[in-house]
């Protein structure tokens, strides 16, 4: 298993099924949906059920191996690296890249500014990639 791999949370078993979603995740590039995920790991495993899949996105999602974005009106998830980024959804050819930028003030500004005392933020910058700027 390389670094790109998602991994599952510490007490989740890692069934054979499970693996193929995460062999499936691991090939796909920039965001994708739960049908394009279910599409490409049914190539893997023929009897693999549509259940199994959103059940592994959701422990992946909870492990942080993976993250919900909307983009163009439809619920998409990414693979993300561990530790703090963003990303930049190209509203054009739905690429997705991971980048280490970031706006949010520091948790201890929004605390004396506001009393609120943050645990975490996400930020998706939506807009036009630098391939689909130059074509």
């Amino acid at each position: 298993m390389n670094a790109d791999t998602p991994t599952l949370p510490p007490r989740a078993r890692l069934t054979p099924q499970r693996q193929v979603v995460i062999d499936a995740i691991a090939q796909l590039d920039g965001g994708f949906t739960l049908i394009e995920l279910y599409d490409r790991a049914r190539t893997l495993e023929p009897r693999l059920g549509l259940a199994t899949v959103y059940r592994t996105v959701e422990l992946l999602r909870r492990s942080g191996a993976v993250r919900p974005l909307l983009s163009q009106g439809r619920a998409q998830y990414v693979r993300c690296r561990p530790g703090h980024h963003h990303h930049l959804v190209c509203l054009s050819c739905g690429s997705v890249q991971e980048a280490d930028v970031c706006a949010a003030p520091p948790d201890e500004e929004v605390k004396r500014l506001y009393g609120f005392a943050p645990e975490g933020h996400e930020l998706d910058i939506y807009g036009t990639c630098a391939k689909c700027a130059a074509a």
